[in-house]
């Protein structure tokens, strides 16, 4: 007997699978004796229901039938509601139109303020582009040596940034 235990208690895996069975075991014979679970059922049966509760659904919400009008009624609708449209839109239409005016009024506006700008920037006093100085060949070269000439000494200047 002992032989057995120890047999086991060296195999836990052995045991991870036996408390498994055990558990399963129990777990179905739960399910069998539980009498509140309803039956299960193969879908097409729960497809089918569906179906015969959705049909019932739409037989007792369908509208009643609308009585029939005489045609001069209608007709006489028909030009009342035309009448209400056209009227709608040409009110729709005339304050499209009065909305474009005045968008092409304020365009206009914007413009010449627009062109008012660009001729102040664009004259000879302008505080914005201002002819800057032109260099010659010459003026280079000699703004070069002016600047070994006054600027500190070679020796005082760090290596580095001489050999860039």
């Amino acid at each position: 007997m002992g032989d057995f235990i120890d047999f086991f208690l060296k195999n836990p895996f052995l045991i991870i699978v036996l408390i498994g069975i055990l558990t399963s075991m129990l777990g179905k014979k739960k399910q069998a004796q539980d009498p509140n679970t309803p039956p299960k059922k193969k879908w097409q049966e729960v497809m089918q229901e569906l179906q015969g509760e959705m049909q019932q659904g739409n037989q007792q919400q369908r509208p009643a039938p609308v009585p029939v009008r005489k045609v001069e009624q209608q007709a006489a609708q028909a030009a009342e509601v035309i009448d209400e449209t056209t009227n709608e839109a040409n009110k729709r239409i005339a304050e499209l139109r009065r909305l474009q005016q005045k968008y092409d009024q304020e365009r206009l506006y914007q413009k010449a303020k627009a062109d008012q700008l660009t001729s102040t920037i664009a004259g000879n006093n302008s505080p914005v582009y201002r002819k800057g100085p032109s260099f010659g060949k010459k003026q280079l070269i000699d703004g070069i040596i002016m600047s070994e000439v006054l600027g500190p000494p070679r020796a005082k200047r760090s290596l580095q940034r001489s050999r860039r």
